[in-house]
C-alpha cells in the first residue's frame, strides 16, 4: 500500500515537470544585424601592380650619376655603388639603334659581400647631337658569363664635341703584343698637338707618343701608329689622348677608351 502511494506521488511530480517545461519560454536571441562601415574601416581595394624599375636588389649595383633623363656630353662620367663577385662589373652605352657604342670593364672598391663604390667614364665618337642613349651597369655571371644585376639610365647626348676623340680602334678592340696599333680620330686643340698613351689599369703609361692633328684652327683628322711591346702582359689597358694646358702644363681634354692586349 505504501509502495503504491509512492508511485502515485512520483507520477504526479513527473507530470508537473513536463507541463512546466512545455509552458516555459526559451531564451530570447537578439536579431541579426549587419555592421555599418566606418571611416576607420574602409572597404578593401585592389593594390596597384608594382612599377618595374631598373634598380636592382639592395647590395647589387646602382648608378648614382648620371640620373635618368639627364643631358650628358662625351666623355660621360659615371659612378655608383656595387657589391659584386670579386668587385668586378661592366658599364656600357647603347645607342638608339641598339648598337653598343662603348664598353668598359671596371673594378669597384670592394665586393664579394662587402659593398663598395665605383667611378669611371665612357668615351666614344660623338653620334648625332640630341640622340637618346642608354647607359648600363651590370655584372657578368661567374657561372655562365650572362648579364646579371643590370641597371640602366636613359640619357640624352648634348651637341658638345670633345676636343679630342678617337674613331679607331673601337672600344674593346684587341691588339697583340709585338704588333702595332693604328689610331685615328679628330682633334681641335692648341697648336694641334696632343699626346697618345697606352696605360695600365693603374694608370702607368707603357706607350707614349706625341701626335699632331692636320690643323690647329679647327677640328681636323689625325693618324698615329703605336708600337706595342712584345713583352707587354696580356690584359685590359686604356688608350688615352690628352692635350697639355698652355697655362700650367697640366693634362686636359682627356679622352680614354679601353682596349685589350692579347
Amino acid at each position: 500500500m505504501v509502495a503504491q502511494s509512492r508511485l502515485v506521488v512520483a507520477a504526479g511530480i513527473a507530470g508537473l515537470v513536463i507541463a512546466l517545461s512545455g509552458c516555459a519560454p526559451g531564451p530570447v536571441l537578439p536579431p541579426a544585424t549587419t555592421p555599418t562601415p566606418t571611416a576607420s574601416s574602409p572597404s578593401p581595394t585592389a593594390s596597384p601592380s608594382p612599377t618595374p624599375t631598373s634598380t636592382p636588389t639592395a647590395g647589387a649595383i646602382t648608378i648614382d650619376s648620371p640620373t635618368d633623363s639627364e643631358s650628358v656630353s662625351i666623355p660621360i662620367p659615371m659612378s655608383g655603388t656595387s657589391n659584386t663577385f670579386e668587385a668586378a662589373l661592366t658599364i656600357d652605352a647603347i645607342g638608339a639603334s641598339d648598337e653598343t657604342l662603348c664598353v668598359r670593364h671596371i673594378m669597384a672598391t670592394s665586393g664579394s659581400g662587402t659593398p663598395g663604390t665605383w667611378a669611371s667614364e665612357l668615351a666614344f665618337p660623338p653620334p648625332e647631337a640630341g640622340e637618346a642613349i642608354t647607359l648600363r651597369a651590370y655584372e657578368l655571371s661567374a657561372k655562365d658569363g650572362s648579364i646579371i644585376n643590370l641597371v640602366e639610365r636613359e640619357v640624352t647626348l648634348t651637341a658638345d664635341r670633345p676636343p679630342i676623340f678617337i674613331t679607331s680602334p673601337v672600344c674593346g678592340a684587341a691588339v697583340a703584343p709585338g704588333s702595332t696599333l693604328a689610331v685615328t680620330g679628330r682633334a681641335f686643340v692648341f697648336e694641334a698637338q696632343f699626346t697618345l698613351e697606352l696605360r695600365t689599369a693603374s694608370g702607368v703609361a707603357v706607350v707614349s707618343q706625341h701626335v699632331y692633328a692636320e690643323r690647329g684652327d679647327q677640328e681636323s683628322d689625325f693618324t698615329a701608329i703605336l708600337a706595342i711591346q712584345s713583352a707587354l702582359p696580356i690584359g685590359l689597358y686604356d688608350l688615352v689622348a690628352y692635350s697639355t694646358s698652355a697655362k700650367d702644363g697640366s693634362p686636359q681634354d682627356e679622352f680614354s677608351m679601353q682596349v685589350q692586349v692579347r
